[in-house]
């Protein structure tokens, strides 16, 4: 229900940009690091991952003075940090003397929106802060263990991947330079989060649901593209 909520917003949101007196289309790339439960190193809740990618498009618009709305479509992916959850395998087991790990990253998709302020702290700079909420889609990795036993245990097993679809919250900031009345380039940075219940089908049929708290602050480079708004060129 709150995902087709956050869908009407969007649909919504995008008609109010369209009329917008600041209409901007951003452009991001930079790196996904990964915060608290998230990154943390423990088996029972933890994720063991590490600084990885994100890339994301965005549009805002100010609708009423200095506030205005803001939508993004994000993807970030963090891999694991296979050498440290080894070790911590290694010493959870007494029968286990050795393992190798391989291991996709965590891959997230999001869609996110809110209200957004602008203002203009010095001359050609611009300062857009903003509330965000919406959609996560969360996947964990697959990955491949080959374990050494002490004793007798399998030669390998896998886990394979498990898609969990959450609502998430964050915040974000960008200060952009305008380099020409056309587009400005910018530095932002956003904090995400979102609760992820994943399911795992378990080795005597049963399921059983791992909770995570996805955490993470992204920090990218931005073009800016400046588009003129639909409503000033109906009034030419």
């Amino acid at each position: 229900m709150r995902t087709f909520f956050f869908f009407c917003f969007l649909f919504i949101s995008g008609g109010l940009l369209a009329q917008s007196d600041r209409f901007h289309v951003h452009l991001r790339s930079g790196a996904s690091i990964p915060l608290f439960e998230y990154a943390s190193p423990d088996l029972d809740n933890g994720c063991f991952t590490k600084t990885g990618f994100s890339a994301s498009v965005a549009a805002s618009g100010t609708l009423i003075g200095s506030w205005g709305l803001v939508a993004e479509a994000g993807f970030h992916t963090h891999p694991l940090d296979v050498s440290y959850l080894g070790y911590e395998k290694v010493q959870a087991d007494p029968f286990l003397l050795d393992v190798t790990i391989r291991s996709e990253p965590y891959r997230i998709l999001t869609f996110t929106g809110g209200p957004m302020y602008h203002i203009k702290p010095f001359k050609g700079f611009h300062l857009q802060l903003a509330v965000l909420a919406g959609y996560f889609a969360s996947r964990t990795p697959h990955q491949v263990y080959k374990p050494v036993y002490f004793l007798t245990g399998p030669e390998f097993y896998e886990i394979t991947t498990s898609l969990d679809r959450s609502f998430g919250y964050g915040a974000s900031a960008s200060l952009s330079y305008e380099i020409t009345p056309c587009y400005e380039l910018a530095l932002d940075a956003e904090l995400l989060r979102s609760k992820a219940e994943f399911q795992f089908l378990t080795g005597t049929g049963t399921i059983r649901t791992d909770t995570r708290q996805i955490s993470m602050v992204n920090i990218a480079l931005s073009l800016m593209l400046k588009l003129p708004s639909w409503h000033t060129n109906s009034a030419q």
